[in-house]
């Protein structure tokens, strides 16, 4: 009984010293700096003790003490001057923050400890009973910390690698892709090269290899990442309300008594954003001998009363474009909505779209590789990637006044932008790489700002992704994945209130607030020859492959939570090689050059993975048999 006394001590105060120097760890004060007075917008900024007298005191009482704030694990600081260091405790989820501070001074105290992924809780109380004793806080946006060298390993990023790497050596043309989540870049890589075919269609390899601070042309993303961003900018501010009718800003924006549809004398921003507003898709300004009834597309003057390729004259030519159908009686997606954006914002701000964005957004962010017409700012064309072959042409196929007939490269694709609107134009325009465009989706992951700055609120921003009532794809301007709708573009692993968008040269930008995810890949489809310009002028080559379909990448993308995935990955590809060859086999006209590519690379792959059990397994069947000897007889 005395050994077993003796042990029980020994055991209880060995438990006491843990217990003691695990108080001592908790108790640890935290990282302080000294700050410069701060400058921007914060996504939280007062001061305390909120007071029975102040506008902002509620009667709830523990209110007043505390607050959410969006946050991420293993980062985050409050920005804190106080005049009395000992008159208040702060907690941050709970934990009470332990930190020297000086009196009457900025100073930065660090609260990675404390964070968690999403809402975080701050708690101020006064722990003396001091009238004159007050806290001012303010709190950043996360901002984006580089942490690829955690996710090396990450099998999901291996084999998005291999199947990349494996599309481009048979026919692919380029890629930049960026995935973060909660608040870390996981994955950063570029493949390819800048321009993939040489003008008479052949496979190259000798122009500049893509970096990650290659340029894109992003086509339809910059309806988010400069109109939208700027409209929701301008909401935020006041200086904008989406429910006013564009005849209160352009007063010849209004019905003719000849107009066969009318609308325009009462349609409103809100109903441009949801296109809605009655226009076609795409009238083709810059064309004067479209005609969208002729088999061709093209008859003589048919579009005179909308021709023009000077800037200056485009907003007449969309007052004078016909609606379609009644606004607010279908959805119609159609740049027209979004070359009318641009030129509202353009309006309420004085200042063309691309100046207001750069300095309202780019610069502030350092964001050095987004840019509206770059050859202009100083980007040489082997710094940026490549699109169609031969100008707008289609190889061929298409011609109108002043059409480029050979490479684009640093000047944007799209006709009515590049002809009509100098290369600046709210539904076509921007360059940027895809860390750049990594940032702009943190804003929206962030609730409105990134950093010290703050674009818009979170009101806002809510207002702006919510589904259409109509149509669950559609938000105001953003692309929605809904329950499956969109899930062929963003992956149906992407949560139900995920948006986004998607760009005709290749670009998709994926936006998951519930998961704190985001994905950007971009690409140049249309640096490739058109497969038949004549049944289809706009089919190029680049289109087929499984990385130009974004939602391969996307999903694995997202499937990436667990690293040691290689088993799982390995019966993916199992499943896609066989899903290829059978619907090859089953439809003749998908035996094509490029779907036999596109097996190939998939084989490609195969290979590379070959010590994976999955692999072998699959490898000793008779159908991987027949699959080989159907690639190889093509």
């Amino acid at each position: 009984m005395k050994k077993c006394g003796k042990k029980i001590i020994m055991s209880c105060v060995v438990l006491s010293i843990l217990l003691f120097t695990s108080a001592c760890v908790l108790q640890e004060k935290t990282e302080v700096k000294k700050i410069s007075q701060p400058k921007g917008t914060y996504q939280f900024s007062q001061t305390y003790p909120i007071k029975a007298t102040d506008e902002a005191f509620d009667s709830s009482l523990l209110t007043n003490q505390m607050q959410t704030f969006h946050g991420y694990k293993d980062q985050g600081n409050l920005l804190i001057k106080t005049n009395d260091s000992e008159a208040f405790k702060i907690y941050v989820n709970g934990d009470e923050v332990l930190a020297d501070l000086s009196d009457k001074k900025w100073q930065q105290v660090d609260i990675s400890d404390f964070t968690k992924n999403g809402d975080n809780h701050l708690q101020v109380s006064q722990a003396e009973n001091e009238d004159k004793a007050k806290i001012d806080i303010k709190i950043p946006y996360p901002v984006l910390k580089d942490k690829t060298k955690d996710y090396a390993d990450n099998d999901n990023f291996k084999f998005i690698d291999q199947l990349i790497n494996a599309e481009i050596k048979n026919g692919f043309t380029s890629a930049q892709l960026v995935v973060t989540k909660n608040g870390k870049i996981v994955k950063s890589s570029a493949y390819g090269n800048v321009n993939a075919y040489d003008q008479q269609g052949n496979p190259q390899k000798n122009s500049a290899k893509v970096t990650e601070n290659t340029l894109y042309d992003l086509a339809s993303n910059t309806k988010m990442y400069a109109t939208n961003y700027a409209i929701q900018k301008l909401v935020s501010e006041g200086d904008l309300d989406i429910n006013q009718k564009v005849s209160e800003i352009f007063p010849d924006f209004k019905d003719k008594n000849s107009d066969e549809i009318k609308g325009k004398d009462d349609l409103t921003i809100k109903e441009i954003l949801q296109h809605q507003a009655g226009f076609p898709a795409d009238p083709q300004f810059h064309n004067k001998n479209y005609d969208p009834d002729a088999e061709d597309l093209s008859t003589p003057n048919a579009n005179k009363e909308l021709y023009t390729q000077d800037r200056n004259n485009v907003m007449e030519k969309i007052i004078a474009t016909p609606l379609e159908y009644e606004p607010g009686t279908k959805t119609m997606y159609s740049d027209v909505d979004y070359m009318l954006l641009g030129f509202i914002i353009e309006k309420v701000t004085g200042q063309n779209l691309d100046e207001y964005m750069d300095q309202s957004y780019y610069q502030p962010l350092n964001l050095q590789h987004t840019v509206f017409k770059p050859l202009d700012h100083n980007f040489k064309k082997e710094q940026i990637a490549a699109g169609e072959l031969h100008g707008n042409t289609r190889d061929g196929e298409v011609d109108f006044d002043n059409i480029r007939k050979n490479l684009v490269q640093g000047e944007v694709h799209d006709e009515k932008a590049f002809y009509s609107m100098e290369g600046v134009s709210g539904h076509a325009g921007l360059f940027s790489n895809a860390k750049d465009l990594a940032v702009l989706t943190q804003i929206t992951l962030n609730q409105g700002g990134y950093g010290s700055h703050q674009f818009f609120d979170e009101d806002t921003m809510d207002q702006f992704i919510q589904a259409k009532d109509t149509d669950p794809s559609f938000g105001l301007g953003w692309r929605r994945k809904g329950q499956r709708l969109y899930s062929w573009a963003f992956s149906p692993l992407a949560n139900t209130n995920t948006v986004g968008h998607t760009g005709w040269t290749g670009t998709l930008t994926v936006i998951d607030s519930v998961n704190n995810m985001s994905v950007v890949l971009l690409t140049n489809t249309k640096n490739s020859p058109v497969v038949d310009n004549k049944n289809d002028p706009n089919d190029f080559v680049g289109d087929h492959f499984l990385t130009g379909q974004y939602g391969l990448i996307a999903t694995l993308a997202f499937d990436s939570n667990k690293e040691d995935n290689q088993s799982a990955n390995n019966s993916k590809l199992v499943d896609m090689v066989n899903s290829k060859y059978h619907y090859m086999k089953a439809n003749k006209k998908e035996q094509t050059a490029i779907d036999y590519a596109q097996l190939q690379s998939l084989l490609d792959v195969m290979d590379e993975r070959k010590e994976g059990k999955e692999i072998t397994d699959f490898m000793k069947t008779e159908q991987f048999k027949q699959i080989t000897k159907f690639v190889s007889d093509d």
